[in-house]
């Protein structure tokens, strides 16, 4: 078989104009870029409800979920165990969160943030790295499982450390 098209030059024409659409394209977006005129923005929802997270593992497959101390490395008190089986998707977002976080060399025990946005959003924020998660995108099962730590009830440490089941190293 032969080649149809040997021996006959690309359509010149057609270079030029895809050159010149590319060139168009490019001039617009940088325009759009330094003035703004046609660009489009999506104003930031405020927050009704946000709280500040500490997680700390206690082994096992258990995670304690705690509200910061007034140092903000103490544990003032807890809002729950999240455990490995049964809060997946919890325990999966954290760990992402702190994989970033040590990807970064920042400290482990600084506080992320959960909030409730105007919106209805729930987002979880890390403000030591910059992340921000809509949880709303997972669904409404997987936000769930965090909706209990914005509004739960804290307790104190000791009430919840005793009640943990001690572990075997």
């Amino acid at each position: 078989m032969s080649d149809p098209f040997e021996g006959r030059p690309f359509p010149r024409g057609v270079l030029i104009g895809a050159a010149l659409l590319i060139t168009f394209v490019i001039a617009a977006a940088a325009m759009v870029r330094l003035t703004g005129v046609g660009g489009v923005e999506m104003p930031f929802a405020p927050v009704i409800e946000a709280r500040e997270l500490v997680f700390e593992e206690l082994g096992g497959g258990v995670t304690m979920v705690a509200l910061p101390g007034p140092s903000g490395a103490d544990r003032e008190a807890v809002l729950g165990l999240l455990e490995s089986g049964a809060d997946g998707f919890a325990m999966g977002v954290m760990r992402g969160m702190v994989r970033d976080r040590k990807a970064r060399d920042l400290p482990l025990d600084a506080p992320y943030q959960l909030a409730l946005l105007e919106d209805r959003r729930l987002v979880f924020r890390d403000p030591s790295v910059g992340t921000e998660i809509d949880l709303r995108a997972f669904g409404p099962t997987n936000m769930a499982s965090f909706t209990p730590l914005l509004r739960v009830e804290p307790k104190p440490l000791a009430d919840v450390v005793a009640l943990t089941p001690a572990t075997e190293d």
